[in-house]
């Protein structure tokens, strides 16, 4: 058997070397492109970048899409291209779903068409262009987002995907730190952290979702502990480097619900956990409390009052069924922000009546989440919720930010599917059966027991 187990570890890192080298290439065309047609980098950087990776498999498109959400520079001054690379996963993926159990993944597509249903009439009261480029570009941050993650799931690709996205959000981690430093010894103070494009809210959340994702580590993704902890380490590291206490309560909701919820059945987490967001929940109130006291009406929390305040009277022009989406890009009302507050940001796009479609897609996504056996479902909801929580004081359809949440729903799914068509079966009892018959050492945790079992076992089991 150990003749045949070479070639398969060998042939699992092709996809990572594809990768790089499609980067590699990209790279060096946008910076031969940006010297005298800066106009035309981005796009053609993004076509040479799907086409490179379709040309070696096009499963690997969909997984493209996962590190994409941290691209949010634009494209024609229109579109990000964090949702050029969805649209393309979307479409590659929606050829990959055939045979593949994507109806167990119902209960996610029927939360997320019901509230893209609900929104339907404010786009007939309020007949405007971004009103409807809005409604089709949330139908690919929702749907597309949660096809394309079971795409991944399905096709084995999980462990790739997310492992990407954690490590580039872990070295955007150390780029914070660096700048804040950096910034300290300059100025004698700490400044919140901008990198390129990213707002430090959106940086900060991006994080912080890496921080979830690394800390709930589920077994396959078959990473070692000290990976996933220095990856929580580097990316906790750089949302306090940004100062943003949205990616701080996200970072804390996400952790306390994986540290709540067991590995797999019978196999618990430690809680020191709850110390550390103690600690941050202290901290993020003593520095609202000191903004509210202030007199500048600019700041970030009295800021946000003002809009709050701004975002209910814009509503109440239309209470059921909402001004449009984007309505901040038009010249109705005399304002122009977008609410920072999940529900004021829907409530005044698509009233009341699209407010109960939002709230109940998150509401049947957490309970179908949670019902999962917790190996897979606890990472998804844990990323959903911190997510939800963030927008609370935050803007919520942001893209990137507004996809990776339904992707990594989509990727469980997926995943859970994958282990079916194989047989596998990650309840604690089966693992411990599985490695007592694979030779797999029982001592350490739970936590560590379930992942060296899943990396003996899947060397040579792949559908494939």
């Amino acid at each position: 058997m150990s003749r045949f187990q070479a070639p398969l570890r060998s042939r699992a890192w092709a996809p990572a070397v594809v990768l790089s080298l499609v980067a590699l290439a990209v790279g060096s065309t946008m910076a031969v492109l940006s010297v005298g047609y800066d106009g035309f980098a981005i796009p053609v950087a993004i076509a040479l970048l799907v086409l490179g990776v379709a040309s070696v498999d096009m499963t690997l498109v969909p997984i493209v899409a996962v590190p994409a959400t941290l691209a949010l520079m634009r494209v024609g001054g229109e579109i990000a291209v964090a949702d050029v690379a969805l649209a393309a996963g979307t479409m590659v993926a929606l050829f990959l779903l055939r045979g593949s159990g994507a109806l167990a993944m119902q209960p996610l597509l029927v939360a997320g068409s019901l509230y893209l249903v609900l929104a339907v009439p404010t786009l007939i009261i309020n007949p405007y262009t971004a009103n409807l480029v809005e409604w089709v570009h949330e139908l690919f941050l929702v749907l597309g987002s949660m096809v394309v993650g079971f795409a991944i799931g399905r096709g084995g690709r999980a462990r790739l995907a997310l492992s990407v996205y954690v490590m580039v959000c872990a070295a955007l981690g150390v780029v914070a730190v660096f700048l804040a430093l950096q910034s300290a010894l300059s100025s004698g103070q700490f400044l919140p952290v901008y990198i390129g494009d990213l707002h430090k809210n959106t940086l900060g959340g991006m994080l912080a979702s890496a921080a979830i994702l690394a800390y709930a580590r589920p077994s396959w993704t078959g990473w070692t502990r000290g990976s996933a902890q220095l990856g929580v380490v580097l990316c906790l590291a750089g949302v306090l480097a940004t100062q943003s206490r949205q990616g701080m309560i996200a970072a804390g909701v996400g952790m306390l619900i994986v540290g709540v919820r067991p590995i797999v059945r019978g196999m618990r987490r430690p809680k020191l956990i709850w110390i550390l967001a103690a600690v941050v929940a202290v901290g993020i109130v003593f520095s609202v409390n000191q903004q509210l006291s202030e007199d500048n009406p600019y700041n970030s929390a009295n800021a946000r009052l003002a809009w709050f305040d701004s975002s209910i009277e814009i509503w109440r022009q239309s209470p059921a069924f909402g001004n449009g989406l984007r309505w901040w890009y038009t010249d109705r009302f005399g304002e122009s922000f977008q609410p920072p507050n999940a529900e004021l940001e829907v409530l005044t796009s698509v009233g009341v009546v699209g407010l109960m479609g939002f709230l109940l897609m998150f509401l049947v996504a957490a309970v179908a989440l949670m019902r999962m056996e917790p190996v897979y479902g606890t990472v998804a909801v844990a990323v959903v919720a911190g997510r939800f929580a963030q927008a609370q004081f935050d803007l919520y359809w942001v893209a990137g930010q507004a996809s990776l949440l339904w992707i990594v729903a989509g990727i469980v799914y997926g995943v859970r599917e994958r282990d079916r068509f194989l047989g596998i079966d990650r309840t604690a009892s089966a693992m411990r059966e599985h490695a007592a018959r694979s030779g797999v050492p029982h001592r350490g945790s739970g936590r560590d027991r379930v992942a060296r079992v899943d990396r003996a076992g899947s060397a040579v089991r792949d559908p494939r």
